[in-house]
């Protein structure tokens, strides 16, 4: 459990967070192509997304995004991101220009505002739907829920969706282990992360409560990713949680505001997105590629 201090990530950390660009509404779902080098990420209170790298700088990916707030890339490398005013989980072409709907009802009812996503080995793509896009303005479209639970769900890719779990107040992050056998969760009304076994077909058992993230500071746990040793990053209270494989807290990197995701560069640079800016983190670990086979 967090204890509110920043603990010791001496080899895991090599140096505190330096601003990449600032001045943005409200930052959020960044990926890292690792091929190309460039980075993608979502601005949802202006309701763009950006592209992002060293030798080109900042351009715009797409406007308007619908409020789209987390992003992953599928095994092809297009750009898959969830729309908060929309409800729907969407696929870009052709660098942004064509919007192609994987998602948008579940049960005949509307999804609520899906939240963050990403993509297994196998193409499936799992994400989650809390209702943060209907309840706040500044994020979304102030609405009625229709579904009846805050779920996860699992899109195979022949287009059927499978909702995995019911039971959250708020998911929000999620990532799977290494080997894909495990799938955590966190859940921002927790505040804790969750973990489930993934078995051959997509389905989920277990769920307990893996990790408790608390602290002092702004945040709640959002963007979580597993580094190549098996730790767990989560977004939280004053930074960014990092535990063991096994759940132990082992420290926090601070931040100077309120964070939301991140995702590693090829040379083990951790970009963070906050509430205004996009932050490097220097480390000394990285992450599986986002795509497969890349």
């Amino acid at each position: 459990m967090s204890t509110g201090t920043n603990g010791d990530l001496t080899g895991i950390v090599a140096g505190p967070a330096e601003a990449v660009i600032e001045g943005f509404g409200f930052t959020e779902g960044p990926i890292w192509h690792p091929t190309e080098a460039f980075l993608i990420f979502s601005d949802i209170a202006e309701s763009r997304q950006f592209r992002w790298s060293e030798r080109d700088g900042l351009a715009l990916f797409r406007q308007p995004s619908n409020q789209a707030n987390g992003n992953c890339f599928d095994l092809t490398g297009q750009v898959v991101s969830c729309e908060h005013a929309s409800s729907l989980l969407t696929r870009h072409t052709h660098g942004g220009k064509l919007i192609e709907v994987l998602a948008s009802h579940y049960d005949g009812r509307e999804l609520n505002s899906p939240n963050d996503v990403i993509c297994d080995s196998q193409g499936r793509i799992w994400f989650t739907d809390p209702a943060f896009g209907r309840l706040r303005e500044d994020l979304g479209i102030l609405r009625d829920q229709e579904q009846p639970h805050q779920g996860v769900y699992r899109l195979d890719p022949d287009g059927t969706l499978a909702l995995v779990a019911a039971d959250f107040r708020q998911p929000n992050g999620l990532c799977l282990s290494n080997d894909e056998r495990r799938l955590l969760i966190n859940d921002s009304w927790g505040p804790h992360i969750r973990v489930f076994d993934v078995a051959a077909d997509g389905t989920l058992t277990g769920g307990d409560v893996w990790a408790e993230v608390t602290g002092q500071g702004e945040g709640v746990p959002d963007g979580m990713k597993c580094d190549l040793d098996g730790r767990i990053w989560c977004n939280g209270p004053g930074g960014i949680h990092v535990f063991s494989p096994e759940g132990r807290w082992l420290g926090r990197v601070p931040m100077l505001e309120k964070v939301t995701n991140f995702c590693w560069g090829t040379t083990g640079t951790l970009y963070v997105t906050g509430v205004s800016t996009l932050w490097a983190v220097p480390t000394l670990t990285s992450s599986k590629p986002m795509i497969h086979g890349a």
